[in-house]
């Protein structure tokens, strides 16, 4: 009899960039999670190029490689997808009565989408209404991309019962690890190494969101340009690893990086203020493998005159000691990889 099984948990799938990431919890009865298994597996430069998989096999091996390190239970999973072919765009509509919300979206979608509609999964969340208008997060992503992603993930034998958006994942796990945080809006921003996704909550809703093209990869190709070396060692460089590299050759670079991504940064944020009256950002939470570059924190918080700290996905989860070490030393790393894991089926993908 199965009447007592415990169903296998869905586990987190982050198909990043530069690396595969995979994180499973186990929940008790209180919503207070474990990680029972977290793993990584990393890729080459240009196997995914802005958020588009070019190299689908190793793919699919960097999948079944950090999936068996991680040793998952189940085969069931959540995936997040970024890039170009997703839209997350702030509209209003006039109030309607719920059962005609869905058609009033679709007729306002076509105003904001550059693909045909057809083309399209589209799907909204309200964040409010005001003097006879719903203020809605419009999300519509390609289905070529949604079956991109998906292909990869059958193919390394995993079944993907969830496809979510980056962004979302992040604001899910922030909102997880730190649900008292419902008072001012807190910009979540993670820096992978192509993209940049961001992500404005209050009140444990995403009031705004947008991808950047813009990440880790562009300090890389400056060390290397600047250095003359290849983009392998650059990598290792930018990490503080000893390549060869002093550290202090490095720097004019970082800093002439860090100074365009502050003002890519600068102008979403703009625009976001151009988006929401009075609404003013609180904080900032770095997360992504780049959120650890030494002094980067500090140096976007004096910019900003904002306080800027580093995502703590783990601060309501329990990691076995087996983990300790990995999630010491890269804990923001795997913020999108949890706010994935702690998806549950049925959920709204």
């Amino acid at each position: 009899m199965a009447l007592f099984r415990k169903t296998p948990e869905l586990f987190g799938l982050d198909i990043g960039s530069s690396a595969v990431k995979v994180v499973q919890l186990l929940r008790d009865s209180g919503g207070i999670g474990r990680v029972v298994a977290l793993g990584t597996a990393s890729l080459p430069p240009d196997v995914i190029a802005d958020g588009t998989i070019k190299d689908p096999p190793t793919v699919v091996d960097a999948i079944r490689s950090a999936v068996s390190k991680a040793g998952v239970k189940g085969n069931e999973t959540a995936i997040a997808i970024c890039g170009r072919e997703l839209i997350i765009k702030k509209v209003q509509i006039p109030q309607v009565p719920p059962k005609e919300v869905h058609d009033v979206v679709q007729l306002e979608a076509e105003h904001h989408i550059p693909f045909a509609i057809d083309e399209v999964f589209l799907d909204y969340h309200g964040v409010g209404q005001h003097d006879g208008v719903m203020d809605l997060i419009l999300v519509a992503v390609k289905k070529s991309k949604v079956l991109e992603y998906s292909a990869v993930v059958e193919e390394a034998g995993l079944i993907p019962s969830i496809v979510d958006v980056d962004s979302f994942a992040l604001g899910n796990q922030f909102e997880h690890n730190f649900p008292e945080e419902r008072g001012e809006a807190v910009a979540l921003i993670d820096i992978g190494a192509s993209i940049m996704k961001t992500n404005v909550v209050r009140g444990g809703a995403t009031i705004f969101a947008r991808d950047i093209p813009f990440g880790g990869n562009n300090y890389t190709q400056a060390i290397a340009q600047q250095l003359k070396i290849p983009f392998e060692q650059a990598e290792a460089a930018k990490l503080g690893r000893d390549v060869g590299v002093r550290w202090e050759t490095v720097v004019p670079a970082l800093e002439a990086v860090s100074r365009e991504l502050s003002l890519e940064v600068q102008r979403t944020f703009d625009y976001f203020a151009s988006t929401a009256e009075s609404e003013r950002i609180g904080k900032i939470v770095l997360a992504g493998g780049c959120s650890q570059l030494p002094g980067l924190n500090d140096y976007l918080s004096s910019n900003w005159g904002i306080p800027v700290e580093l995502a703590k996905p783990f601060e309501r989860i329990e990691v076995d000691p087996a983990y300790a070490d990995e999630v010491a030393s890269s804990a923001p790393s795997f913020a999108v990889a949890v706010g994935l894991a702690l998806r549950r089926p049925g959920d709204k993908g």
